[in-house]
């Protein structure tokens, strides 16, 4: 044989590289193929493939191979009923293999030649290699996006699996199904049946009573928790525990979304299980939940902020890495980083974190972390404008290919914001208005607050004081609770409550309300202003000197609107520093420094025309328009 391979390589027909043999043109590998009888070739790649598989062992090269040989055997030839059972195998853990290398398609292809080689009887003949190959078909079919094929093989699973352990997989990737067609309801209520079914029980109905009730618990707990005490901990290895923690994160996903006043309750019962039983990659997601929500209703910050850098350790020594990172992309990153570092610093991990999840087949976390990125460069003014925008379209398209609904809408509304301040089109994507996004909020905490706060945003910056006071009014009147969830945005929308409240209170004599509501707003920034100087010492004191001028200390009023315009260009706040250039011109021109407000306003205009805000800075040049017609009549 390789007598005949050296003839072939010294008749040009082959080359040489080492001991590797290859045609020295694909015309002429095509040419001798085409010679070979179409009965003999299938029969050929048969031969190939099953001496290929006797030597494969446990080399994913050599059985992929193997297994591509087959399957070219297959689509011609006859196998037996013995090949079929052997080849479905085969190619089981041929995808098996693709999974692991994150080729999804080509894993696709090597499941449904499986299923196409199974019995016709086959759940009760091929019991375990039929759930094996559907399973997997339906996990591929979800980070594909082919969420069709995906109930399908999930209905399939779920109507013949024998025992409550073998639904358990299908049973998880329900809830996915579910919760990326926005059906939170139902994918709560599944989740709370299997943990019931595995020993988790909870109260009927949980409200911010029972909430109320958990938190010294989980403060408790966290105030003792450090990262030697959780690498301490034995591995979990209970089976039903392990389970268990697989659902509570997955409710947590979808709570997190659609009822945020479980995650305590859930947090806290991951928290136990870790303490009693032992670590596991769901644990820590349990461990930064448990300090998420000390955050979210306990407003205790340094309390939240060391429990997310002890989970910051373990992630970065978990082998799960990069599963857990953009699972707690929301929690950890958008949320207690960005409080306590430099928040464009932050941003800037979102698109590594993206391809990470990507590879690892996390598609619902991919979305996040690749929205994550526009939304923060939207809030912080890293991105212009029309760069949030663009990341936004591509974010839309992938979130639309994959049926991610909360993503998708919530990507509008941060999309119809770009659109309103900066006065330009999207032609490229079909976009839902504000009033449907709205509608379709219902249900669903995480777009409704992103849509309320994006609303509140296009009021503020063309000085709809008015509007902001009243739309904040009532998204809090129709969110009665003792319990007020304060997500990072919150602080957003106290900043600009607090600066539009205040201007009212300047211009109205019934101005008690509106004075206390400023007055939080500043000892919010002051008390946040002692974890991160960069992300909050120019809201402070530009909200102070809106405070100052309220009570007419035009001295001091002045001194922190420059301070605020200086902090706001050292930290690289580019649409704040806008701000505070604007309102700083404002109160000169009200007070008879109309040069220099001038001044101020024309700086303000060129900061908003670099951010990309160009209906924005209009506004301010029609205002500036109008101080020169007063001039000059």
């Amino acid at each position: 044989m390789l007598d005949q391979m050296e003839l072939a390589v010294t008749e040009g027909i082959l080359e040489k590289a080492g001991p590797m043999y290859q045609f020295t043109h694909d015309i002429i590998q095509q040419t001798i193929y085409d010679l070979i009888p179409s009965n003999n070739r299938s029969l050929l790649h048969k031969s190939i493939g099953k001496s290929l598989l006797g030597v494969a062992g446990r080399n994913p090269t050599i059985h992929l191979l193997a297994v591509d040989q087959i399957n070219l055997f297959c689509q011609e030839g006859t196998p037996s009923s013995e090949e079929r059972a052997l080849f479905a195998r085969s190619n089981a853990q041929a995808a098996k293999y693709a999974i692991a290398d994150s080729s999804y398609e080509r894993a696709r292809s090597y499941i449904d030649t499986g299923i196409t080689l199974l019995e016709p009887n086959h759940w009760e003949t091929q019991y375990a290699i039929s759930l094996s190959l559907f399973e997997m078909s339906a996990s591929v079919s979800c980070i594909t996006g082919d969420t069709t094929t995906m109930h399908s093989r999930l209905q399939q699973v779920l109507a013949h699996v024998l025992t409550f352990e073998d639904s358990l997989k299908g049973a998880s990737l329900l809830v996915k199904l579910l919760a990326s067609r926005s059906q939170f309801d139902d994918a709560r209520f599944n989740c709370f049946d299997i943990l019931k079914h595995l020993g988790e029980m909870f109260p009927p109905e949980i409200n911010a009573s029972t909430v109320q009730n958990e938190l010294p618990a989980i403060r408790s707990m966290l105030t003792n928790v450090s990262y030697e005490q959780m690498k301490a901990l034995p591995q979990m290895t209970d089976r039903t525990k392990l389970n268990a923690m697989t659902f509570l994160n997955m409710l947590c996903t979808c709570s997190k979304i659609s009822k945020p006043l479980l995650l305590p309750i859930l947090s806290s019962r991951m928290l136990k299980l870790t303490l009693q039983h032992g670590l596991c990659a769901d644990g820590i997601v349990g461990l930064a939940l448990a300090g998420y929500s000390t955050f979210l209703f306990a407003d205790d910050v340094p309390l939240a902020l060391q429990t997310g850098r002890v989970c910051e350790a373990l992630i970065a020594e978990s082998p799960q890495k990069h599963l857990l990172r953009s699972r707690l992309c929301n929690e950890l990153w958008s949320t207690l980083k960005t409080i306590q570092q430099p928040i464009h610093a932050v941003i800037a991990e979102f698109p590594e974190m993206y391809r990470s999840a990507m590879l690892s087949g996390d598609i619902e976390g991919a979305t996040m972390c690749r929205l994550a990125y526009p939304v923060g460069g939207f809030w912080s003014a890293a991105l212009s404008l029309s760069s949030v925008s663009q990341h936004l379209v591509g974010c839309l398209k992938e979130a639309s290919k994959y049926q991610q609904s909360t993503v998708l809408f919530t990507d509008m509304a941060i999309l119809q914001c770009c659109v309103h301040l900066s006065g330009e089109s999207i032609n490229e994507v079909e976009m839902k208005s504000m009033e449907e996004l709205r509608a379709l909020g219902e249900g669903n905490a995480f777009l409704e607050w992103h849509v309320f706060v994006c609303r509140l945003t296009n009021h503020f910056y063309m000085r709809e004081y008015e509007q902001v006071a009243e739309l904040s009014q009532q998204y809090s009147a129709s969110h009665p609770s003792p319990l007020q969830t304060k997500r990072t945005l919150h602080i957003l929308r106290s900043f600009m409550v607090g600066i539009s409240v205040m201007n009212l209170a300047r211009r109205t004599s019934n101005n008690a309300q509106y004075r206390e509501l400023g007055e939080q707003a500043v000892a919010l920034m002051s008390q946040l202003e002692t974890i991160s100087t960069w992300n909050f010492q120019n809201k402070r004191m530009l909200l102070q000197a809106e405070q100052h001028y309220l009570n007419r200390d035009l001295v001091s009023a002045n001194a922190a609107y420059e301070a605020s315009i200086r902090s706001a260009r050292d930290h690289k706040w580019l649409n704040e520093e806008a701000l505070a250039y604007e309102l700083h011109g404002v109160f000169c021109v009200e007070n008879g420094m109309r040069d220099k407000g001038t001044t101020q306003l024309r700086a303000a205009i060129d900061c908003y025309r670099k951010w990309g805000a160009a209906k924005v800075a209009k506004r301010v040049q029609n205002y500036v328009d109008g101080i020169a017609g007063a001039k000059s009549g």
